[in-house]
């Protein structure tokens, strides 16, 4: 009991010493440290491009060279297409397609992305309920916002050509159109715009203005403004998305509102054969005769790449759909898999993406002192992973119920401190759920995993 008390008394003593600091030399030393880190790391750490980020590179280089949205010569939709879009039009005004520039690229949007994460915790930490402790907003401003800047997954993907430093760049400034409220006329689309532009990064965000329109509602309690407010959405989102919609019509001849890799990840991640929740390799998964004689077909036309095979897309959804209605126990054993891969494995996702170009030295005695070095820092990054999957997560569902009671009952009133990332993180982790689960993907919601964690651990 003692010892519980102590380290209470410990952790009141630390929310006093950072409540007590001075913000602007604070927030100035953080941030000077948190740029200079990330330009360190794409300079210092080594990594190889592979599998999706060679794809993204490989289409960019094509886009530079004025070849279009291409890989191997061929039109492809296999990805969301604003990243490589975007990295593709930076290689061609630097006039170089190295990727030390795209790494540059996404550190200048990991600096904005922590100016833009700073005033989404100053919006929501000034709706801290007046009975929290003194101290308690300087406590979750600074705690959150050197978690962020500090964070190993935060520095370790700049150094590698993926969109998951691109998409939180666009989800932050998202949040922020939210919670800050000016003139609807301008905010509406111009939130209905980042969100499309989203949606052309990861297509799952397709779905966000119900969730924009759900935080709307709990917070306005008026229908009409709410409905007014999702047809602006969807109009400004769909206005983004629609031309490379109809670049998908002309080149594929059918339907593609962003890409057509939504069967293939829905099929290898639901099927008799999957144990994990995660990607497998399509030729390990059963299939009836029909369609493994048409998926041999398509993927001899593609030369051997799936991520040339539009024409595969129908199939493997008609069959994964089919799969999950028949089995519907087995497909939750799968989400709940899924999640476990997403958010309770570590940040196995930085060896393997963004530090596996590592060499190693001659000297036995620094090879034995780099490569403790390295555990400690692989250690340390799973260990902070693990807490602020469990206290963001346990946070999210606390107040589900809450946030589920407010959506039926109109006096109900629920902060920005509650909804923001108890309905955020919801979303984010049903779409793991129904699709698919590995590390990476729970980049853009690590700040909402720090925001609630900060919230969890002020009370």
């Amino acid at each position: 009991m003692w010892l519980h008390n102590l380290s209470f008394r410990r952790f009141g003593q630390i929310k006093a010493k950072i409540a007590g600091l001075p913000g602007p030399i604070y927030l100035a030393l953080v941030t000077a440290a948190a740029v200079y880190l990330r330009f360190w790391f794409i300079r210092a750490v080594p990594t190889e491009q592979l599998f999706d980020f060679a794809t993204y590179q490989g289409i960019a280089v094509n886009v530079a060279r004025h070849a279009g949205h291409t890989f191997r010569g061929l039109p492809i939709a296999w990805q969301g297409p604003a990243y490589p879009l975007a990295l593709g039009h930076i290689y061609c005004w630097f006039g170089s397609c190295d990727i030390l520039t795209g790494k540059y690229f996404n550190v200048a949007l990991s600096i904005l992305t922590l100016v833009a994460f700073y005033l989404l915790l100053r919006r929501l930490g000034s709706q801290l309920p007046s009975n929290q402790r003194p101290g308690s907003n300087k406590f979750f401003i600074y705690g959150a916002y050197t978690l962020a800047a500090f964070l190993p997954n935060f520095l370790a993907y700049n150094n590698v050509i993926g969109t998951e430093v691109f998409v939180t760049f666009l989800f932050i400034p998202i949040l922020l159109l939210q919670v800050y409220k000016f003139n609807n006329w301008l905010r509406m689309p111009l939130l209905g715009a980042l969100i499309g532009a989203a949606a052309l990064a990861k297509p799952f965000f397709l779905a966000y203005p119900l969730v924009a329109a759900l935080y709307f509602w709990l917070r306005e309690r008026d229908l009409k403004k709410t409905a007014a407010m999702l047809a602006v959405l969807l109009v400004a989102a769909t206005a983004v998305v629609a031309p490379w919609t109809c670049r998908n019509y002309k080149k594929f001849g059918r339907f593609i509102p962003i890409s057509y890799n939504s069967g293939y990840v829905s099929y290898i991640n639901n099927n008799d054969a999957n144990l994990t929740g995660s990607w497998m390799d399509l030729r390990g998964v059963p299939a009836g005769p029909e369609l493994q004689e048409t998926i041999n077909v398509t993927l001899r036309r593609s030369g051997g790449y799936v991520q040339l095979a539009a024409d595969l897309e129908p199939a493997l959804k008609k069959a994964a759909r089919r799969w999950i209605t028949e089995n519907p126990l087995e497909f939750v054993k799968l989400g709940f898999l899924r999640l476990k891969q997403t958010f309770f494995m570590g940040a196995w996702d930085i060896r393997s993406w963004a530090m596996n170009g590592l060499p190693s030295t001659q000297d036995p005695r620094e090879e034995i002192s780099f490569r403790r070095n390295l555990s400690f820092f692989h250690s340390l990054s799973d260990v902070l992973i693990y807490i602020l999957s469990s206290c963001g997560l346990l946070y999210m569902l606390v107040h589900l119920f809450p946030v589920a009671r407010a959506i039926f009952r109109r006096e109900l009133h629920l902060p920005d401190p509650i909804l923001i990332p108890t309905i955020n993180l919801a979303f984010l982790v049903f779409v793991i759920f129904a699709f698919e689960g590995q590390a990476r993907y729970n980049f853009p919601a690590l700040p909402l995993l720090i925001i609630a964690s900060l919230f969890f651990a002020g009370r």
